[in-house]
Formats: structure tokens, C-alpha cells, sequence
């Protein structure tokens, strides 16, 4: 569960507009405080028609329907990735008001979200358009003291033989991309934050995530990143794109680990 700083900070309505320009497209609704009370007791089968104001559900039909019908679901900072056993072909892809009010009720995910009595914060529903994103285009940043440090791709560890040829290129977008669009901006000098990327379209940001002891780093580990907390690198220092440059199987997080050999000097 995120601390409440984190649920602060990193909640998507604090973010959103500052950097709507270059972030996938998002439709955000707060939830009323009716239903949220439902979220929060645990029930499994909350039904948003039932519970809400007929303007409310309209609110959120139309929202749908501007996304042909075709949206896919989180709240300000999670998505209910364990529901998708509950949705056609496991794509958690929303078509309809009853699918929003199935996923959002029967994920555990969500309900560790709902279960922080923090009133100050408001709590979202967010609607995107639907995408096919292939696992190869999206990758996890990591920024310490503003300075782009690392990244990673987000399918972890799994064997991409473009990466070898491609990788000084992703390096340079997504530099380019931090720099010109990111660096200086979010209210944090420590955290990360998620694009997809096709060549040859630029960068768009997923989400920010706070940067601690219980972020996924994916291809870097904790143990690696905390001494550079308080090191001071020049600006213009590159970062590390990490990923597996040989195809080695079949294996776990760490020995994949184990067995790159760039690291941080």
C-alpha cells in the first residue's frame, strides 16, 4: 500500500494536467462519497447503477461511449489487474457501466486503494481508450535528484532482440523526451515514471510512481539505487537502459539480474 505522501503526490489528478499534453488521453471522474462507501465495505458485487445518481451513471456512460465504447479502467493510481480473470480474453478492456462496476468491486488491488480513510484526497475513476500495446513499448524511468538514471523495460525479464540494436535510440528518445517535457516539472526529485514507446512516435507517459524500498525496478533492484540517492553526477551523465541482451530462458527476476553486467559507477 502507498504511504500517504505517495497517495498524495503520485494520485493521477495532481499530474494529469501538467503533463496532459504529452500523457495518454484520460477522462477523470471522482467518485461520490455514496459510492466510495461501498468500494470501502468490502462488498464484491457493488453495482454503480444502483448506488449512484442517475447524472452520476450518465456521467459515466457518456465517458465510455466517448471512448467508442472501448476504455480501460484505474483509479488515481492503480489499475484492477487482478480482475482480469473476470474480463473476455483477460484484457480488462471496458465496454459497458456493468463491466466498470465488475472490475472496480472484485479487485483486491482497488480495495487496498479504497481502504485509505484519507478524506483530503479525492478519489478517482479514471476512463483511457483502449490500446493494444505490445509488452516491448513500455518502459520504467527512474529519476534521482532530477537526473534521468535508469531504465528498464516493464516485461521483466523477458528476451527482446531489437533492444541490442535499438537501445541507444530508446536512450535517446526518452532522454530527450525526460529533458524537454519532464525534468524540473513533478514535485518530487526522486521517483519514477512509465511510457510506451514505437518507433517512430515519441514517448507517452503512463503514470509517476514514488521511488522507495517497494517500487518494482524491474531490471534494477534496490539495493543498487539507494547509494545514489545522495550522490551528486554531473547533469549530462547517461543513463542506464538495462534489459537482456542474450536470450537466456526461462528465469526469475534476480538471476536475471545476477547475470547483466552493465551497473552504475
Amino acid at each position: 500500500m502507498l504511504e500517504l505522501q505517495d497517495l498524495k503526490d503520485f494520485s493521477i489528478h495532481k499530474w494529469y494536467e501538467k503533463f496532459k499534453d504529452v500523457s495518454l488521453e484520460a477522462i477523470l471522474i471522482e467518485i461520490p462519497l455514496v459510492l466510495l462507501e461501498k468500494f470501502q465495505s468490502d462488498a464484491s458485487d457493488v453495482d454503480i447503477e444502483e448506488v449512484c445518481s442517475g447524472e452520476y451513471v450518465a456521467e459515466l456512460k457518456n465517458a465510455i461511449n466517448s471512448l467508442n465504447n472501448s476504455a480501460f479502467v484505474k483509479n488515481n493510481w492503480h489499475a484492477p489487474m487482478d480482475a482480469k480473470m473476470f474480463s473476455f480474453g483477460n484484457q480488462l478492456k471496458v465496454t459497458n457501466i456493468n463491466e466498470l462496476s465488475l472490475y472496480l468491486s472484485t479487485s483486491n488491488i482497488i480495495s487496498e486503494d479504497f481502504s485509505s480513510q484519507q478524506s483530503s484526497i479525492p478519489f478517482y475513476i479514471v476512463l483511457k481508450p483502449w490500446k493494444s500495446i505490445h509488452p516491448a513499448s513500455e518502459f520504467r524511468c527512474i529519476i534521482i535528484n532530477n537526473i534521468l538514471r535508469g531504465i528498464t523495460p516493464r516485461d521483466w525479464p523477458t528476451y527482446y532482440a531489437h533492444f541490442k540494436e535499438e537501445g541507444p535510440l530508446i536512450i535517446d528518445k526518452i532522454t530527450n523526451f525526460y529533458k524537454e517535457n519532464i525534468a524540473g516539472k513533478f514535485l518530487r526529485n526522486h521517483y519514477t515514471f512509465d511510457v510506451i514507446m514505437s518507433f517512430p512516435d515519441q514517448p507517452y507517459i503512463i503514470d509517476f510512481g514514488p521511488l522507495n524500498s517497494k517500487s518494482n525496478l524491474y531490471a534494477f533492484s534496490w539495493k543498487e539505487i539507494l547509494p545514489l540517492l545522495n550522490k551528486e553526477v554531473p547533469e549530462e551523465v547517461a543513463p542506464i537502459f538495462r534489459y537482456l541482451d542474450t536470450d537466456i530462458g526461462i528465469t526469475t527476476r534476480t538471476d536475471a539480474i545476477y547475470k547483466i553486467a552493465n551497473a552504475f559507477t
